[in-house]
C-alpha cells in the first residue's frame, strides 16, 4: 500500500490483531464515509503511521471504534449518559433538565445540532421513546464517524428512538431543512463553558469544531421547529443576543439553559 505524499486528515484501519469480522466492518466503514482505509499488517504497530499515513486514525477493534491520533485516543460509549437513564427509568425525582426544559413528549422528533459523543442525544431518545426519533449533527468528521458507528455497535437503551448522526454544520443543515419538520432544535455549544481537564474532555477538544453557533443559527431553528428551541451554556448573558429567553437557574448552578418559541409550527 503507498504511503500518500501528505498525510490524509482521517483514515480507518483495525486493530492489530483482528478477526475477520472486524477487517470488514472497517472495510465498510470506510467505503461508507469515503475515507482511505489503511490496510494494517498484521500485529503491527499503528504508531509509526499516525503523521505519516494520517493525522487521525478511526480504529475497528473488538470492543468498537476508538479515534487515534498523535496525543492519545478517544472512544464513545453509553457511560455519560447511563446515570441519567437509570433516573429516567426510574422516575428519579432528580430532574432531567433537558427532558423539563425541552418538554419533550413521546413520539417528538427532536434536532440535536451539536452531538458530540451522544451523551444527550441517549437522553432525548429515551425521552421521546420509540414512537418518537433523534436527528444529531456533529460538524467534526472524526467524531461524526466514532459516534454515528459506535452507536451502530451498541445496543439500544430499552424503549428509546433509534439516533441518526449526521456530519453536518448546524447552520448549513438548519437551512436546507423544511419549515416546521421537527419538533425541538436543541444545541450545547459545551466549548463554551469552563471545563475539567480530564482526559477524555481533551481528547474531545482536539477532534471537535469550534465554529461559534450564532443568532442566525437560532433564527433557522426556530424556523424549523414546531415547538421550541433550547441551548445549554456557561454564560446566560449571552442569551438575549441570539433571540432565546435565560431561565430561572437552579441554586449553584454552572450550566444555564436558554429557550425560545419555534416559528415553524
Amino acid at each position: 500500500m503507498r504511503r500518500p505524499e501528505a498525510p490524509v486528515p482521517l483514515a480507518v484501519t483495525w486493530s492489530h490483531e483482528p478477526s475477520g469480522e472486524v477487517v470488514a466492518d472497517a472495510r465498510r466503514v470506510a467505503a461508507a464515509w469515503g475515507l482511505p482505509l489503511y490496510e494494517r499488517p498484521h500485529k503491527r504497530g499503528l504508531r509509526p503511521q499516525v503523521g505519516a499515513f494520517a493525522r487521525a486514525f478511526l480504529v475497528r477493534g473488538g470492543a468498537g471504534f476508538r479515534l487515534v491520533d498523535e496525543a492519545g485516543e478517544l472512544g464513545v460509549s453509553p457511560g455519560l449518559a447511563m446515570l441519567r437513564l437509570k433516573r429516567f427509568d426510574a422516575g428519579s425525582p432528580m430532574a432531567e433538565p433537558l427532558v423539563t426544559h425541552a418538554g419533550l413528549r413521546p413520539g417528538d422528533v427532536v434536532l440535536d445540532a451539536t452531538a458530540g459523543l451522544g451523551a444527550d442525544a441517549r437522553v432525548l431518545a429515551r425521552a421521546v421513546g420509540p414512537t418518537g426519533r433523534v436527528v444529531g449533527l456533529e460538524a467534526s468528521l472524526p467524531l461524526a464517524v466514532l459516534l454515528a458507528e459506535g452507536l451502530r455497535l451498541e445496543p439500544p437503551w430499552p424503549s428509546s428512538a433509534p439516533i441518526e448522526i449526521n456530519h453536518a454544520r448546524a447552520l448549513e443543515h438548519l437551512a436546507r431543512a423544511p419549515t416546521g419538520s421537527v419538533d425541538v432544535v436543541y444545541f450545547d455549544p459545551m466549548f463554551e463553558r469552563a471545563q475539567g481537564a480530564s482526559t477524555a474532555f481533551s481528547a474531545l477538544r482536539r477532534f471537535a469544531d469550534h465554529s461559534p453557533l450564532d443568532a442566525q443559527a437560532v433564527a433557522e431553528a426556530r424556523r424549523v421547529a414546531r415547538r421550541v428551541v433550547l441551548m445549554k451554556r456557561g454564560e446566560p448573558s449571552l442569551f438575549p443576543a441570539l433571540g432565546l429567553e435565560a431561565l430561572v437557574p437552579s441554586a449553584g448552578a454552572n450550566v444555564f439553559w436558554g429557550r425560545a418559541a419555534a416559528l415553524g409550527a
